[in-house]
């Protein structure tokens, strides 16, 4: 079970971000759409990659901070098409300079350290998540009833996974559904979220 719902996750979110990039109305829209979809993507066949084979030892460490790395790139990431197409001048240019600049901080600290603390990185994760809450305001001029509640949705699903990630808790059944396939299955339908958000 180990990853094996981000192989899956990968081909489905090949198809939707390919889907959403086809179908945004602007190129500023497109381009902000393959950035989503891109590090969507990039989320998830990294971790395939990393969790279901058993690499070499010399290899395996740099798996797991590409597999890091990726989660605060895709955070970022996610935040991209709001400030793109909700925000415009100075605002824009200050959200998305905290959410790619908290990837960036957070990549750097995965390279040199990687077994930082836990919830020093599910906190991470979460600060530049929250670079997106400066768009709040402006979300229900822009976006029906539905897409605001997937948006909320994703925002908690993704920080339940924090959650999880951070305590190692819940950890039902270690040896095939622990807190790690609890932690990959909230980022899935977290990512689901989003999308549907994106596409309403």
């Amino acid at each position: 079970m180990h990853g094996r719902l981000h192989v899956y996750a990968f081909w489905g979110a090949l198809v939707a971000a390919s889907a959403l990039v086809a179908l945004a109305p602007s190129g500023a829209a497109r381009t902000a759409c393959a950035i989503y979809g891109s590090a969507l993507c990039a989320l998830f066949v990294v971790s395939a990659l990393y969790h279901r084979w058993h690499w070499n030892p010399r290899w395996r460490p740099l798996l797991r901070r590409l597999d890091h790395s990726t989660i605060h790139v895709f955070i970022a990431a996610c935040t991209t098409p709001l400030a793109v197409l909700i925000l415009d001048g100075r605002l824009q240019a200050f959200v998305l300079a905290c959410a790619w600049a908290g990837a960036l901080g957070g990549v750097a600290l995965g390279l040199v350290w990687i077994d930082a603390p836990r919830a020093l990185v599910a906190a991470g994760y979460v600060l530049v998540g929250w670079a997106a809450l400066a768009a709040l305001p402006c979300l229900p001029e822009y976006l029906s009833t539905a897409p605001l509640l997937m948006l909320a949705a994703g925002a908690a699903l993704y920080i339940a996974g924090a959650a999880v990630y951070a305590t190692r808790r819940p950890h039902p059944w270690p040896a095939v559904f622990g807190f790690h396939e609890i932690f990959h299955g909230l980022v899935v339908l977290a990512a689901i979220s989003r999308f549907l958000a994106f596409a309403g």
